[in-house]
């Protein structure tokens, strides 16, 4: 029963690296900002009841036994994303939610503003539609990122990143059909591991 247990969960870690693809297109050196895009990553908690836990500095699945470390930094589940601190984990994650800005435009990260899980319920980015990073259209069905919307993150070690959803749906279609298969994040981020808050 146990080899079974183990089975099953070499099985999801490896379904979860399948699905999900990332493109680093600036040169990855462990001294300089780099930027990298993760293309459908699942967070589909209808089919595995936990957060998608991610680590920015390697763009890599956390297991889930791991989720009551420090090695994660995002958790993602349907359209609710948490960082590692506070009730959610150990770390020392925190996030500000950036509107109407572009995304080459923040060039730093500041010193105040930043919201730590401090509670179950309103996670650190806030979930609703227009709230956090999405829009609910609900005549259309359909979940889209808000133009303008750029999540800052404190990841579990100190270290900062920035970060835009770019869709929901599988391979961002650019015309969402609302029988599209959802809860698959495409996202861009810059994530800068010398420890400053410069993303440049």
């Amino acid at each position: 029963m146990k080899h079974t247990h183990i089975l099953i969960l070499s099985f999801i870690a490896m379904a979860l690296v399948i699905s999900c693809s990332k493109e680093v297109t600036e040169p990855n050196n462990t001294n300089t900002a780099r930027s990298t895009t993760i293309s459908n990553l699942p967070a589909d908690t209808g089919k595995t009841g936990h957060f998608t836990f991610f680590r920015l500095s390697d763009s890599s699945f956390v297991e889930l036994s791991d989720s009551n470390t420090a090695k994660w930094d995002l958790g993602f589940a349907s359209t609710t994303i948490i960082v590692n601190s506070g009730v959610r984990g150990p770390g020392q994650g925190a996030a500000i939610v950036l509107r109407q800005t572009d995304f080459n435009s923040v060039t730093e990260a500041p010193e105040t503003g930043w919201v730590t899980e401090t509670q179950l319920a309103p996670p650190a980015i806030p979930t609703g539609s227009d709230n956090g990073w999405y829009h609910y259209d609900g005549a259309a069905q359909t979940i889209t990122a808000i133009p303008g919307v750029v999540l800052l993150i404190r990841t579990s070690d100190g270290k900062y990143a920035k970060l835009q959803v770019i869709s929901y749906y599988k391979d961002a279609p650019q015309v969402i059909d609302p029988n599209d298969k959802t809860r698959m994040y495409t996202f861009r981020y810059v994530y800068q591991p010398d420890g400053t808050k410069k993303f440049q």
